[in-house]
């Protein structure tokens, strides 16, 4: 539902569009700047990396679209929400600050709404921002991806790195990689290694690209460095995809680091304020 204050229509998703008389279909040149942020996300694997990255800083709750529509407006932002998000949390926009454009919908209808990150906000009450820093709660972060993991994952002394054991269909890790390193490249693994016994002969080269991918996002949610071969493994990520499913192909990485992300931050009591998760844009 909307409904119509003064000068403005407030959706359902709680954000704000821009005066109009009805309910205002999106224009083509509004979808075809959003598609093309999202072409040139593909532009090589740094462009990749940060895109996942800032995605995770911002929640991973917003499309493919709108995201790169952010990150191309501000590519170091880290929370957006509308001006009427901001003041239930105690900030307000700072004066002259130009608000973001994010193509929404609600009733059938897509409209552009704008947004603004928390930069351009002030206030007296800070906006906390997800981040893991201590041991212990990194070691409690790798505890949850083990127990929502759909295959055993367990740490022993004679393998090197991360090896999927086909015949026991369990993720087994080198004991001695230190957490932080552990946590960085877990979600990648337990995905890769699901693939593994669901699929044989699944494409590691494609799939190597898509979970490093969902690595990336969920560094960027907790606040961790991204792991040191990410950029250098998601070169070449658009060899894999169909033409047309770019767009896509971004949804299913986040929707998967969603799921690590999410249970993570609930289990670490890092959740924040923000609006439902977007829906796809078309």
């Amino acid at each position: 539902m909307c409904s119509y204050t003064r000068n403005r229509v407030i959706f359902d998703n709680g954000y704000p569009i821009a005066h109009f008389q009805g309910p205002q279909t999106v224009s083509n040149n509004d979808y075809r700047l959003a598609f093309t942020q999202v072409f040139n996300v593909f532009a090589g694997g740094q462009t990749l990396a940060n895109y996942f990255y800032q995605r995770g800083r911002l929640g991973s709750h917003i499309t493919a679209g709108n995201t790169a529509l952010i990150l191309r407006a501000n590519p170091l932002a880290c929370a957006v929400m509308s001006a009427d998000d901001w003041s239930k949390y105690g900030r307000r926009v700072s004066k002259g600050c130009t608000g973001i454009a994010q193509i929404v919908r609600s009733n059938g209808y897509y409209a552009v709404a704008k947004v603004f990150d928390v930069s351009q906000t002030y206030g007296n009450k800070p906006y906390p921002i997800a981040a893991v820093e201590s041991t212990k709660q990194i070691e409690k972060a790798i505890d949850v991806m083990r127990e929502i993991s759909p295959i055993p994952v367990l740490p022993k002394n004679e393998v090197e790195g991360f090896c999927y054991d086909a015949e026991r269909q369990e993720l087994v890790f080198c004991a001695a990689i230190p957490p932080q390193e552990l946590l960085q490249r877990l979600p990648a693994e337990i995905v890769m290694a699901a693939a593994e016994s669901a699929y044989a002969g699944i494409s590691e080269n494609e799939l190597l690209r898509q979970t490093a991918a969902i690595s990336v996002e969920v560094c960027g949610r907790l606040g961790l460095p991204m792991p040191p071969d990410a950029v250098q493994t998601l070169e070449g990520m658009k060899e894999h995809i169909p033409d047309g499913e770019e767009r896509r192909a971004l949804e299913k990485v986040r929707e998967t680091a969603v799921t690590f992300g999410d249970a993570v931050c609930k289990r670490l009591k890092l959740e924040r304020g923000q609006p439902a998760p977007q829906r796809e844009e078309r």
